[in-house]
């Protein structure tokens, strides 16, 4: 039995110093493996890698940032130089309309006046002679291709009478002269009364120069094929355009030079009194 025993303690001390040595076999043979393998500087590449790849982004990053702010730069610089250009149109338009209206507030207590206007539509075409001496006023109004159209209108404000008389068909219509309606406004001498719409009308009015019929003209667009032709020396109308085809420009214009405007005579005609 002792000896059994004695045996068993043998084997199981050689188990024991088997694994031990098998062991350290295994560490040695680790050992050469790494000593037969170098050391792989994965860890440094990747870091080296992840440091570049993190720079690039940051990069890129800082690059779209400052790429943005040159956009917005760039923007703001533009708006900048479109608001100072836009001053400097409404600056030269107001200047331009206060001369114009300072030359032509000159005629604005005119009372003594005659000018010839055309004005055509399509390919109708008609004169308008407007003769004014205080509070009398004369129209007279011929259509160039129909002869059969003559009117004359005389208005006296201060007796607040008022004629139309239709020449070809001998009618006339008497009324006051409040409720007579003028064909022709006091086409050259607009701007004798715009001096309070200056500004407004400066804020979008395109104004360049150009001569017409032998005078040196402002010429005002104001959209939609609106234009104005002023002479510049008077500051007085002489043509407008319309987009509707037509235009009104003016032929002739005397002043101080009315003796006296006589009341159509009516002599013949039928004629109709308004209440």
């Amino acid at each position: 039995m002792a000896e059994n025993n004695e045996e068993k303690k043998m084997n199981v001390n050689e188990k024991e110093t088997k694994k031990v040595s098998e062991k350290e076999v295994k560490k040695e043979a680790k050992k050469e493996t790494d000593k037969a393998e170098p050391k792989k500087e994965t860890t440094k590449v990747e870091t080296e890698n992840k440091s570049d790849t993190t720079f690039k982004k940051v990069e890129t990053k800082n690059k779209k940032e400052k790429s943005n702010h040159g956009l917005l730069k760039a923007i703001l610089v533009l708006i900048g130089i479109l608001v100072i250009a836009y001053f400097i149109f409404v600056m030269r338009n107001y200047m331009i309309l206060k001369d114009i209206h300072e030359k032509a507030s000159k005629y604005k207590d005119l009372t003594n006046y005659t000018y010839q206007v055309r004005g055509i539509l399509g390919d109708d075409s008609s004169l308008y002679t407007i003769t004014k001496k205080d509070n009398v006023t004369r129209y007279e109004t011929k259509n160039e291709d129909k002869k059969d159209r003559e009117i004359i209108i005389w208005k006296d404000l201060e007796e607040n009478e008022g004629i139309v008389s239709f020449i070809n068909q001998k009618t006339a219509i008497v009324d006051k002269a409040e409720n007579i309606v003028s064909p022709v406004s006091d086409l050259p001498f607009e701007f004798t009364e715009v001096n309070n719409g200056i500004d407004g009308i400066a804020l979008y009015t395109l104004i360049y120069s150009e001569e017409y019929n032998g005078k040196d003209c402002y010429v005002l667009s104001m959209g939609t094929g609106y234009k104005k032709w002023i002479e510049k020396d008077t500051g007085l109308v002489v043509k407008i355009e319309s987009e509707n085809n037509y235009s009104t420009e003016v032929l002739s214009l005397e002043t101080n030079t009315v003796n006296e405007i006589y009341k159509p005579d009516l002599t013949g005609y039928d004629v109709r009194k308004e209440k």
